[in-house]
């Protein structure tokens, strides 16, 4: 099936009579029963529904069961009258949420008898007619409460059953230096779906480097609703497995409404952070202004509507960088312990290495690593401030036409432009940086939608939305364009402008790395289009939804390529001693790649179809299946390769089937039932429960599984030192001259990305049960017990690591498979994962002036097939024994609590006290609010760096007793408690078998609402973030072989942080 193709088929669809479609999650329906005073229903009755703010009016009838059924309504305040001959008019106001199913019904009197009634706007505390899991973050919450960096990521956390912290420039955090990053009820972070206006705002790139899983992301002042759906078990939820984050933007009202602000940070007001402190050093720099305003109102009363938003931002903020450098002592070869000559096997006299014995490569670096500065750490000895830059703007523009009773339209646009820049360890052409995550990198975004609803009768709307997405994300390191390899007088590594700057990278054991991170530089440049329709169909006591979404085409290019400028590293193995190695120029590891850019495509489509069954009047059943299809990634020139474990062979992409040109078989299995109920046992209860299997349709673990980079296109060249005193090269001769001459290729010298031919998608079955219970008239409870069983998730392994030297050894000491070739690493779709919780929640909504909120959330996951772009226990040690690496997902936390509160202080007009006169004016108008969030630790794993188990792997020490200690940062555990194995040998210490620190923050807000005119007001506000200094710090060093290991060197939030604000409103 072609593109062409499909296109062909919906454009039909869609001018030949209604559509099947994807359902428009981020619109609110209202469905409800009529009936008289005897309960018996009054079909044919006429309601009218009419948005408060827009004056824009839903009529409809009952059908023949008297029930109705009102879609496509933006969230907001509505009046609902009800109509029908010989009884009194009867009225409601409602107010509806983002992706609410709400209910209202109604009992008519006879004609005569006064009985119109219009009660006060709420919104229902239950909801009665889904059984989908989900938390709505309403304006009151995103206007007032304290938002580390004002977007949504700040109210993710609010959410039972999510797990994550919130952004942070530290190196030690788990959302460092990237947004949208939270898994939930055991999903993984990249398995969630982000929409945006009811269309899909997720990315597709092959590594994130947008440093965020959503093209477009709107300012906080342009949104008007945030929902959660952490367990959407309905079949118009698709994508992944993991929650639906839904976002609506703002619109325009029959008022002219605006807002202009500035936000504002400066260290003088900062406290310093855990580690400048105790080395004595200055607080870093943080200057940021956060400004900008919106404007909306009505272009034609009642009928059309504008909203337009600008933000920019401005940044600089300093961060830590503590590391270990070599000492003037270890320049001159001294070391303090013993260390081994490798052409003698002797121990070098007096722990030196002979001057003529130091490779010049070596010095030459050693010359632009700058000194040791500190010596308040035991173990590091070089500390730096350096500052991140971070400058962005973006712009959205959004309009809303009715065009008559049966008609609406919409559009929006919105544009990003986004520089930053995150320094190294060291700076300059050394720079210092592991992570492609730093560096300098440009990123731009384009993100459009437009949406039409046609009323096709009483009991039938179809919706239509197309949505184009482009995001442009370019990143270089720090020194792009300062070539140093002549400087430095390594030789080898071709020069090419597109990549060149810096110097060689070099890895040593227990130090900073020397160079700029092996992908950069690197681009991904991608566009998607999507249409989507929706058939909304009222029979009887059946709510039917019917739908097809296709994304086609999509497209990314992209150069994602390691070690373009070549890659060394020292592990130890030679001397004992990773630095001594360095010095002596022995290298271990080497790794060089030419240039390469790919042109991958793909294109994917959904059907689904959907029965929400009102069984009884307190019950609800909602019964539906879904298809997923993806195809496979191919490539516009069929420049892929793969590899045929059975016949030992190469296998190349050719012109023909979608199998032929992506070396894969297309997943078309991927039929996704779904069933859920809510009961509601009195007008205060309800019991819900439900079901669903999942697929990710878009997996992405980098560049490791992309087929696409691998010969004849590219090659990346990866070789390791066997076991013994024969470096790899040294460090004075660099590569070889030939070492990327494509007519004296060496396969076993070739770095292989290859995957399983069966191109089964990830799989989640997700179940789960609660009950929510209304308190009074403001208060719910809800308890809900969840698990998941995932399946088919994608693991990385070396097919080519090597066999046990003897059958039943526990080891990887023998000779590889396939002799012929090298590393090749496998995505093996065998991955399994266990999830189980429960989410407690109590709020309090917001009335007589304030509102709070409380979640928690208990957990187990498990997996053995960590998420690559964001685990910490590495890849498995025995790749041919998946459940050895079975433990604690990266991911898992064990316990969370989070607590919000929005008040205002009971003073001024309107109020129970000083209602008049100076006492108002002075304590009128404030407001606090705060977050509190408190969560266990993360798992991390002790890991042996000199066990070369084969390349790709995670090498193991042996586990002698329980390893937990004080846990302190200079000595989180006990590394006594670990031995180190003969390398090669499989260590027992296992998977994420100790826990790092917990975090604690609490943040709060005091503001306070200046009226000025009576359409005019000002609002001054102040942030603390971090309220009470609490030092929360990273995983510590795990690696026994590190001179670091068990000590805490990295900060995973920031200290105490004050922002001031000024807002302008009419």
């Amino acid at each position: 099936m072609s593109v062409r193709w499909l296109w062909g088929l919906v454009l039909a669809l869609l001018l030949g009579g209604p559509a099947i479609a994807s359902a428009q999650v981020d619109r609110a329906t209202l469905n409800g029963t009529v009936r008289d005073t005897s309960n018996a229903v009054i079909p044919e009755a006429t309601i009218t529904v009419t948005n408060t703010a827009t004056g824009v009016v839903t009529t409809l009838q009952t059908n023949q069961q008297a029930n109705y059924l009102a879609v496509d309504l933006v969230p907001g305040e509505y009046v609902v009258e009800v109509e029908a001959p010989g009884f009194a008019k009867n009225a409601q106001v409602v107010v509806l949420q983002t992706g609410q199913r709400g209910r209202l019904d109604f009992v008519l009197s006879v004609e005569g008898v006064e009985e119109e009634v219009t009660v006060a706007g709420s919104r229902p505390l239950l909801d009665t007619e889904s059984p989908v899991l989900g938390t709505v973050v309403g304006q009151t919450e995103v206007s007032n409460l304290p938002l580390a960096i004002r977007n949504w990521d700040d109210l993710l956390a609010l959410v039972p059953g999510v797990q994550g912290d919130r952004y942070t420039e530290e190196s030690g955090g788990t959302s460092t230096g990237r947004t949208g990053g939270v898994s939930v009820h055991g999903n993984r972070s990249l398995q969630n779906n982000f929409l945006l206006d009811g269309v899909d705002n997720n990315s597709i790139s092959t590594n994130v480097q947008e440093l965020s899983t959503q093209v477009s992301r709107p300012s906080i002042d342009a949104i008007n609703e945030f929902k959660v759906v952490t367990s959407p078990y309905a079949a118009e939820y698709g994508r992944a497995p993991g929650a639906a984050i839904i976002v609506t933007t703002k619109s325009g009202t029959n008022r002219f409404r605006g807002t202009a602000y500035d936000y504002f940070r400066n260290d003088r007001f900062d406290a310093n952070t855990f580690f400048s402190e105790r080395e004595g050093q200055e607080k870093p720099r943080n200057d940021q202004n956060q400004f900008g305003g919106n404007l909306g109102g009505p272009i034609l009363r009642n009928r059309a509507f504008f909203f337009g938003d600008y933000e920019g931002s401005r940044i600089t903020k300093g961060v830590l960088r503590l590391t270990r450098v070599a000492t003037p002592e270890e320049r001159q070869g001294i070391f303090s312990s013993t260390i081994r000559d490798p052409m003698t096997g002797q121990p070098f006299p007096n722990n030196r290495i002979p001057p003529n014995r130091i490779d010049p490569v070596a010095t030459n670096i050693l010359d632009l690593v700058p000194l040791p500065n500190t010596t308040t750490d035991q173990t590091n000895n070089f500390l730096r401030q350096p500052n991140v830059e971070d400058e962005s703007d973006r712009y959205l523009g959004r309009v809303d036409v009715r065009l008559g009773a049966a008609d609406n339209i919409f559009a929006r646009y919105i544009y990003t432009d986004r520089f930053r820049f995150v320094p190294g360890f060291i700076g300059g052409v050394v720079d210092g940086t592991s992570t492609s995550a730093w560096g300098r990198q440009d990123m731009k975004s384009h993100g459009m939608v437009a949406g039409w609803t046609k009323v096709l009768g009483t009991a039938l709307v179809n919706e239509a939305r197309f949505s184009w997405s482009r995001a442009i994300s370019d990143g270089v390191q720090d020194p792009f364009g300062q070539d140093a390899m002549d400087q430095i007088g390594f030789r080898g590594v071709p020069h090419d402008p597109l990549v060149a700057g810096g110097i060689v990278g070099v890895d040593i054991s227990g130090h900073s790395r020397l160079g700029s991170p092996n992908f950069m530089p690197k681009f991904q440049h991608t566009d998607q289009f999507e249409l989507l329709n929706t058939l909304s169909w009222l029979k009887g006591r059946h709510q039917w939804k019917l739908g097809v979404d296709i994304m086609a085409p999509m497209r990314n290019e992209y150069m994602d390529i390691p070690a373009t400028r070549g890659n060394v590293s020292f592990n130890g193995q030679f001397t004992g001693e990773a630095l001594a190695d360095f010095m002596l120029g022995y290298v271990r590891a080497a790794q060089l790649a030419n240039v390469h850019v790919v042109d991958q495509r793909l294109w994917a489509t959904s059907f689904f179809v959907q029965d929400d069954w009102r069984l009884r009047d307190n019950l609800t059943v909602t019964l539906g299946l879904r298809y997923d299809f993806i195809t496979p990634a191919y490539e516009a020139n069929n420049r892929m390769t793969n590899f045929d474990p059975d016949t030992a062979e190469l296998v190349f992409a050719s012109d023909g089937s979608l199998e032929d040109r992506s070396l894969a078989t297309p997943d078309t299995n991927n039929f996704a039932p779904r069933v859920g109920a809510v009961y509601r046992w009195n007008n205060r209860t309800i019991v819900r429960a439900g079901y669903g299997i999942f697929y990710n349709m878009f997996d992405r673990i980098g560049s490791e599984d992309q087929l696409a980079l691998n010969p004849p296109g590219l090659l990346n060249i990866d070789i390791q030192a066997p076991d013994g005193d024969i470096p790899v090269f040294l460090l004075a001769d660099g590569f070889p001259g030939d070492f990327l001459d494509p007519s004296n290729v060496d396969l076993q010298r070739l770095l292989l990305r290859t995957a399983d031919h069966d191109g089964r998608r990830a799989m989640v079955h997700q179940f789960g049960g609660g009950v929510e219970r209304q308190l009074g008239d403001a208060f719910v409870l809800s308890v809900d017990v969840t698990g998941s069983i995932g399946r088919n998730l994608a693991v990385l392994r070396n097919l080519n690591q090597p066999l046990p030297s003897a059958a039943g050894v526990l080891d990887a000491r023998g000779t590889v498979p396939y002799p012929e070739l090298g590393h090749i690493q496998w995505r093996d779709p065998s991955g399994t994962s266990s999830y189980r919780g429960i989410d407690l929640a109590f709020e309090k909504r917001f009335t007589e002036g304030y509102s709070y909120r409380v979640a928690y959330t208990v957990s187990e996951s498990t997996d053995q097939a960590p998420e690559h772009l964001a685990a910490s226990s590495g890849r498995p040690q025995n790749s041919r024994d998946l459940d050895s690496w079975e433990g604690p997902s990266d991911f898992d936390v064990r316990h969370r609590l989070v607590g919000a509160f929005v008040a205002e202080l009971p003073f001024g007009p309107g109020k129970p006290w000083a209602t008049s006169g100076a006492s108002s004016a002075l304590l009128g108008g404030w407001l606090v609010s705060g977050i509190y969030t408190a969560h266990s630790g993360r798992p991390f794993t002790v890991t042996q760096g000199t066990n070369n188990v084969g390349a790709g792997t995670t090498g193991l020490p042996n586990r002698v007793r329980d390893g937990n200690d004080a846990h302190d940062v200079n000595d989180w555990f006990d590394v006594t408690a670990f031995e180190a194995v003969p390398s090669g040998t499989f260590g027992n210490a296992g998977r994420n078998i100790l826990r790092g620190p917990g975090w604690l923050t609490f943040d709060l807000s005091l503001q306070r609402r200046i009226a000025i005119t009576n359409g005019l007001a000002a609002s001054l506000r102040w942030d603390v973030f971090n309220l009470f200094n609490r030092a929360n710090v990273g995983n510590p060093v795990s690696n026994i072989d590190s001179s670091t290991v068990g000590t805490i060197q990295t900060l995973a939030g920031d200290p105490r942080i004050m922002q001031f604000a000024v807002r302008l409103e009419f």
